[in-house]
């Protein structure tokens, strides 16, 4: 009742705070002033829990709307004394480098301000009332913090277009057209509380005094309403639809949108992949910091740098008459045997081959089965896993990773929260316990056997009562930018609980026991490597064979927490772990926030795990030389020895495979590398006519993600506003995201409805509608990898990037894609020079597809090269020679298993 007192004031004290900020701000709209001269904005970073939340004082239009709403109760800093980790003086971070020409070295502007020492270029001058740099480069950005000082928040109140006012008025009440009820005050220790800031968290060890448990449990967030996909337009009576390929019309959607003719040349040639993609997907990957090439590895028959394939297309091919061979063979259904040529199945069958197999496919009991010459248990702990729970890419690579690992032979698990009541996981009938500050909490698992791989889901309340139906994406929170107060301890439990499950949950009669290579996934479970460490070193006999990797997906999400006395009892490790993970830092990211003494829970995969890695050689690079990119953590990166593999996207996910285009709704059939160009411009109008734009010979562009700030897209929504005024493109916008952003981009549709159409959220269908595009928008502030370029080059859609991490790495400029020439400034404010770059790459685009189609071809032919190199196939060869050099156990001999099964993964979207 205490606690509830206290909170009760707090709230109240916040809730005249937000009143009087947006009255100001409700003052500065309708008198003209600027958002700044309302209320002074703060640096804004992602919250301590790993999702993000606005910071505080910033005032936009969404702050208005929900200016009434109470706020749940708990969570952020008290002022705390801390000594700083010591920093050693980081290289310096070198431009991106501009290859095919079109944009030069020179040209590509260095962002943050650890590159722009590199490049000789003044910092932010310092503020004159403190002395320290001006704002206007933080170190971070929160993807959920608003800035609504734009041409686009101007159209949202009523200074742009008059067409603007209705549509903005509407979309300010929320998704559903209605307003928002005040929310209910709740419990400071409920599951319902969130992360607050300027409120007193509640500790772990009060919310056990409270409760009994460091876990809270029962409802705390309710579910989304099913999403209702955006009206479309009626048909206008065009011609009945043509032929793209040879399997259009039979069995694929039907369209009466008329097959616009191609006007340019197809090229002859096909080109083949540029040779910086091979060399990045080919051979072992190095520390960063120690090598700038792959070690040369065994992957197949001419799989070394400078080769014109990559190792997984080498092995496949090497395959091939193998799998050709069995062609008439039925199965155990009497239906002939499917063996893929291509993909992970084909890799193993072409691995027996130049192993010197007698029989590289045997076919056992109805089913093919390819030699294999070593096994490892590879284990993935993970805050999400796709199809059962997503958010993002993460969820995605824990679907394609480890598939493809299981399809090479290796014995493979993934331990994740059950979130919901999944369908196809069963009871395992395994009960235990783990101890949270010296209470015993149940531990019951369920599982799964899908493609090889064994899914474990922890069974918790705190999990699965989280949310009062189907989870979707409030995994973290209850919605987004915001995170439940009890998620420290939430995965704190859920790391001590997958421990036990490679130790003691027998699957397939046996357990994976301590020969395993255990990786940790972004901050949810990076405590894993630590509790390992920390029971090895308390019994040498514990966990004597295990190796471990931390695999950063996201760095700038580390789970910081306000450090709290009695944590190191909690958590049941001895006090110096806690305190090699406490640093005097802020809890939102950004060097301007106030420091506090804080718990960063990111900092215990980096520090006690044998390897590093990341998710592209590119973001491995800025997190372990910058301190932008790295977000104070770089020196943990560098002792790491941080390793960066690209991530991949499965093989299914084709335009030549007719399960893809049928799931997809693509409407052309099945196309290839010899007719994409046909099959694309019927895509092209037939969402065209699906979306009401008009027909035009203009490119259509298409962005698709998350609408917030990492992703650059309110720097996108304002070089839209300036571009659309005389350019002749057309733009689909599909996603969800920041509430200002979506009214943002309903004001702009409303300016230009011939131009840009905001589809909302898509199903499955959206890469139709991608394929039919002819440009794809990325101009991420940071993009520690990216998925949407890969999977869009592989439909021969031309990514337009900003120069960061993965997107360096897999778009070449002029070549099969085009790059920003500049890095989009990491800050809170929207940077002119960022909105110009992304204005300047936009007319470029549509100049290259008025004047030059014939090579805008070639570079989408070109694009649909190269990205069949970026495969789950080629990343798990990858992932599987940093774990031998690490040293990681052979189970072959023992596990009995000297054979895989060779199976088609159909598991595409």
């Amino acid at each position: 009742l205490a606690l509830q007192a206290v909170a009760a004031q707090q709230q109240r004290k916040q809730d005249d705070s937000k009143a009087v900020g947006a009255a100001m701000a409700a003052h500065a709209a309708t008198s003209g002033a600027s958002p700044e001269d309302a209320a002074p904005a703060k640096p804004f970073a992602p919250t301590p829990g790993g999702s993000a939340s606005r910071a505080a004082g910033a005032a936009n239009p969404d702050d208005i709307v929900k200016a009434s709403d109470a706020v749940a109760a708990t969570a952020t800093a008290e002022t705390a004394p801390a000594t700083a980790a010591a920093k050693s003086a980081a290289a310096k971070a070198e431009p991106p480098v501009a290859t095919g020409g079109s944009v030069p070295k020179a040209a590509v502007k260095p962002a943050t301000a650890a590159a722009k020492a590199a490049a000789g270029q003044p910092l932010a001058a310092p503020s004159p009332k403190t002395g320290a740099p001006a704002k206007t480069h933080e170190s971070a950005t929160d993807p959920a913090a608003p800035v609504s000082n734009g041409k686009a928040a101007a159209l949202v109140t009523g200074s742009g277009a008059a067409k603007a006012g209705a549509k903005a008025s509407a979309a300010a009440t929320g998704a559903t057209g209605a307003p928002k009820a005040a929310a209910k005050a709740v419990s400071p220790t409920s599951a319902a509380a969130v992360m607050v800031e300027g409120l007193k968290p509640v500790s772990a060890i009060e919310r056990q005094a409270a409760i009994g448990s460091v876990l809270a449990t029962g409802p705390g967030a309710v579910a989304e309403p099913p999403a209702k996909a955006k009206a479309k337009a009626k048909a206008g009576g065009a011609a009945k639809a043509g032929k793209a390929g040879a399997d259009a019309g039979a069995g694929y959607p039907k369209s009466t949108a008329a097959v616009p003719k191609v006007a340019a040349t197809m090229p002859a040639k096909v080109p083949a992949p540029p040779a910086t993609v091979l060399d990045i997907v080919t051979g072992t990957p190095q520390p960063v910091l120690e090598s700038t090439v792959n070690a040369v590895s065994q992957q197949g028959p001419g799989a070394t740098a400078g080769a014109a394939i990559g190792p997984a297309k080498a092995y496949a091919k090497l395959g091939a008459p193998a799998i050709a061979s069995i062609g008439g063979v039925a199965s155990a259904g009497g239906k002939p045997l499917e063996v893929p040529k291509a993909g992970p199945a084909a890799v193993a069958v072409g691995r027996a081959v130049a192993a010197g197999a007698s029989e590289a496919i045997k076919v056992e009991k109805g089913k093919a089965r390819a030699p294999i010459g070593k096994k490892f248990q590879i284990v993935f702990v993970t805050g999400e896993v796709a199809p059962y729970s997503k958010t993002g890419g993460l969820g995605e690579a824990m679907d394609g990773l480890p598939v493809a690992l299981a399809a090479l032979g290796h014995r493979v698990m993934v331990i994740s929260p059950r979130y919901d009541q999944y369908e196809d996981a069963w009871d395992t009938s395994f009960w235990s316990s783990v101890t949270m500050a010296g209470k015993e909490e149940s531990v019951h698992f369920f599982h799964a056997y899908k493609q090889k791989v064994d899914y474990v889901f922890a069974d918790h309340a705190c999990f699965l009562e989280r949310v009062d139906a189907k989870s979707g994406s409030k995994l973290y929170g209850p919605e987004w930018g915001k995170d439940f107060a009890d998620n420290q301890a939430r995965y704190a439990y859920f790391c001590k609980a997958a421990c036990l499950a490679i130790k003691d949950l027998p699957l397939g009669g046996a357990v994976y026991g301590d020969k395993v290579m255990v990786v940790a996934n972004d901050w949810h479970t990076a405590l894993v490597p630590m509790f390992i460490d920390a029971e090895r070193q308390a019994n040498a006999s514990e966990w004597k064979h295990t190796k471990t990797a931390f695999l950063c997906h996201n760095a700038v999400f580390q789970g910081r927490f306000v450090y709290e006395e009695g944590i190191a009892e909690v958590l049941g490790v001895p006090q110096q772990y806690v305190d090699s993970i406490t640093f005097n830092m802020p809890l939102k990211v950004g060097k301007y926030n106030e420091k506090v003494k804080c718990f960063n829970t990111m900092a215990a995969g980096l520090r006690y795990s044998d390897r590093v890695l990341t998710v592209s050689p590119s973001y491995a690079k800025e997190c372990t030389i910058d301190p932008e990119k790295g977000v104070e953590l770089e020196e943990l990166f560098a002792l790491g020895r941080c390793t960066g593999i690209l991530n991949g996207v499965k093989e299914g996910v084709s335009p030549s495979d007719k399960n893809f285009v049928t799931k997809t709704k693509m409407n052309c059939g099945p196309f290839t590398l010899e007719n994409f160009a046909t099959a694309k411009a019927q895509l092209k109008a037939i969402y065209r006519q699906e979306s009401g734009l008009p027909e035009t010979d203009a490119p259509m562009l298409c962005f698709i993600g998350r609408l917030d700030a990492q992703k650059g897209y309110d720097l996108l929504l304002e070089a839209l506003v300036e571009v659309l005024e005389d350019t002749d493109i057309q733009v689909v916008i599909v996603g969800a995201g920041r509430a200002d952003l979506v009214q943002q981009t309903k004001a702009v549709e409303a300016k230009f409805p011939s131009k840009l159409f905001y589809a909302g959220w898509m199903g499955p269908e959206r890469y139709a509608m991608l394929a039919g595009c002819d440009y794809t928008l990325l101009p991420s502030r940071w993009e520690p990898c990216g998925l949407v370029q890969m999977e869009a080059m592989r439909l021969g859609t031309l990514p337009i990037v900003a120069p960061t991490g993965g997107l360096k790495d897999t778009v070449e400029d002029g070549v099969n894609g085009l790059w920003c020439d500049a890095e989009m400034a990491v800050e809170a404010d929207l940077d002119e020079e960022s909105v110009a770059s992304i204005g300047r790459a936009l007319k470029r685009a549509a100049l290259l597809h008025k004047t030059s189609p014939e090579k805008e071809l070639r570079m989408m032919q070109a694009a649909m090269v190269a990205a069949g190199e970026f495969t789950w196939s080629n990343a798990a060869l990858q992932y599987e020679a940093v774990f031998e050099e690490l040293g990681v156990s052979c189970v072959l001999a023992e596990s009995g298993e000297t054979s895989v099964t060779l199976e088609t993964d159909k598991q595409v979207c």
